[in-house]
């Protein structure tokens, strides 16, 4: 753990200060340690990762928690990071936080599931300090791939109890995390706060997108998100494959894919087919929905993305004087 990150964490049960007690330290950074607070809250660093997550999750909290560990830490540990990857990965991440390098230069940012710590890198190397959080085993690896950076800290720990001073960061974002909560906008509604005026919050939501598709992923995932964890594996492998198969057959395949996405989610990348049925949770929304959570902020823009409207992107300035 950087020692920089202890100027901002508080404790998420009390809200008071917290005290540093490292254990082991390396090249001034702290190993392992605990962080306690004058109320008795204590919080152990293991790995250089602060662990706020204490309390006993529900079995679909939990589900999610172990899905995202699962396909991070085994499955993907390092996508994103490739150079090969580095475009696609920084195009998409632009395009979901409505964003632009420049302005992360100098600022203070929040990856709110963070996942592999792929977007965390991206807003590091454009000159930003970076704080990651997620609820899952990820942080292991976001440690291992970004953790070292000067200007990077991992923090495991709850979105629904996150230890950070209010008004603290310049810039929050939370791509395809919110909707995989058991509340997408209490989860919101405890980060907005976190954000200073003047800044700005950026979320990638799933859309419900037409009545059938919405139907369909509700009807699927009532089974893909009990299913063990091989079996969800082999039905998005046949999703996967599906939509390789139509997306190579000249001129008629890729219409027939577009026809095929109004009615079952399906890509020809099996990461995203994976993520989207395995997860415990998964909610739907709408644009008008997710517009009403940035009520009395500025410079709000929400839309739609998707064949089938099945993504939303959103993005607001969080007013000066509310």
């Amino acid at each position: 753990m950087h020692r920089w990150l202890l100027d901002l964490l508080v404790c998420p049960e009390c809200r008071g200060a917290l005290r540093l007690e490292a254990v082991e330290e390396r090249d001034g950074d702290v190993i392992t340690g605990t962080l306690a607070c004058d109320k008795g809250h204590l919080f152990l660093i293991s790995h250089g990762v602060p662990r706020f997550v204490r309390h006993e999750l529900n079995p679909d909290q939990a589900r999610t928690r172990d899905s995202f560990g699962d396909e991070w830490t085994r499955l993907y540990p390092e996508h994103g990071h490739s150079t090969p990857e580095w475009q696609a990965e920084r195009d998409i991440f632009l395009e979901y936080t409505r964003s632009l390098p420049s302005e992360y230069r100098g600022k203070l940012v929040l990856d709110a599931g963070c996942g592999n710590g792929r977007y965390a890198k991206l807003a590091n190397d454009w000159g930003s300090r970076v704080v990651c959080v997620d609820i899952s085993t990820a942080v292991e690896i976001a440690q291992a791939n970004v953790g070292s950076r000067p200007e990077v800290a991992v923090v495991q720990a709850d979105l629904f109890r996150l230890p950070f001073r209010q008004g603290l960061f310049d810039i929050v974002y939370s791509i395809g995390v919110l909707h995989h909560t058991p509340d997408a906008r209490g989860a919101f509604h405890a980060i907005q706060p976190l954000v200073k005026p003047g800044g700005f919050f950026s979320i990638f939501m799933h859309g419900q997108g037409n009545r059938a598709l919405y139907a369909t992923n509700r009807l699927l995932r009532a089974w893909t998100a009990k299913a063990s964890y091989r079996t969800t594996w082999n039905f998005c492998l046949v999703l996967t494959g599906m939509a390789k198969v139509l997306l190579a057959i000249p001129f008629l395949g890729p219409v027939l894919y577009l026809v095929g996405r109004q009615v079952i989610f399906f890509s020809p990348d099996q990461h995203n087919n994976y993520d989207h049925f395995s997860a415990g949770f998964t909610s739907f929304h709408r644009k008008e929905e997710i517009r009403g959570w940035y009520g009395g902020w500025d410079d709000v823009a929400v839309r739609y993305q998707g064949v089938a409207s099945e993504s939303i992107y959103a993005r607001g300035a969080h007013p000066f004087t509310v």
